[in-house]
Order: C-alpha cells, then structure tokens, then sequence
C-alpha cells in the first residue's frame, strides 16, 4: 500500500474513532460518567491525539513538500494551516479530558467542545484532501515518487 493509501485509509479510521468520541460524549450528557465512557475516552485519546499528530506530520514532511514543487499553486497552504486547527483541537482534547477525568467538572464542556470542534474540523479537511489533495498528487507525481514517499513514511 503506498503512503497517500495509507493517509487515505487513516482517515477513514480517525473518521470512526472521531465519531465514537461524539456518541461518548452524548452518553454522557445523557447519562453522566461510566466506567464505559471513561474506558472508551482512555482508548480514543492517544490516537486523537499523539497519532492524529504523527499522521499530519508525515502528510506535511513527505507528501506536501513534493507537492508544492509539482504544483505550487495546489491547495497545500490551506492544507497545512487547517492542521493548526485540527491540532488546537485535539491538544485541547488532550489537555481538558484528563483533568475531567481526575474530577475536574467544569473541565467537562471544554474537552467535549474541543472534541467536537476536532470531528467537525477534520471531517471537512479529510474530504478535502482525499478529493483533492490526493488525486492532485496522484496526476502530478510518478509511480516511483509514490512508492519512495511510502518508504520515506515507514522511518
């Protein structure tokens, strides 16, 4: 699989984790702290953010340098500042939800607005690179530029 099927299919699965955090973050409106939705939240915060991060990073330090040298007027720039955003988010996530955790109520509204912002966030940049971004790369770049972004992206 070389590296923009791997970024694509990351996205998918952030897409999944992103909307169990919102169906977490329902039940607990509704039902108000379980062992269920802390277990959950536990499991869903590294990969939303520790790896959500990583993933951009490889899309930033492979994919989009060569992009901009193909095509410099490509999308990259709003790409990468909408990653400040998604970061903002998820480091949001990451900040308030342990405090919430430990027992910090009023944490709650914060990393759960964080969380939300971060779903809406990414699922509008994910399309925008698997629609865009993506094909652009794969009209613009070899076959062998491909595959040696995969390798680059396995370091």
């Amino acid at each position: 699989m070389d590296l923009i099927a791997q970024l694509t299919q990351e996205h998918q699965d952030y897409v999944l984790k992103l909307s169990r955090l919102a169906e977490v973050i329902e039940g607990i409106r509704v039902n108000g702290r379980g062992d269920y939705f802390i277990e959950t939240l536990d499991e869903l915060l590294k990969p939303l953010t520790v790896d959500l991060d990583d993933h951009a990073r490889r899309e930033e330090d492979f994919l989009f340098p060569r992009l901009l040298e193909r095509a410099p007027d490509s999308p990259v720039p709003v790409m990468i500042a909408e990653h400040v955003e998604i970061r903002d988010r998820s480091a949001a996530f990451g900040q308030w939800y342990p405090a919430w955790r430990e027992g910090d109520d009023s944490a709650y509204q914060r990393w759960a607005d964080a969380a939300l912002d971060l779903r809406g966030k990414f699922s509008a940049h994910m399309q925008k690179e698997n629609l865009i971004l993506f094909p652009l790369a794969r009209r613009v770049l070899t076959a062998e530029e491909i595959q040696q972004l995969t390798r680059l992206g396995d370091r």
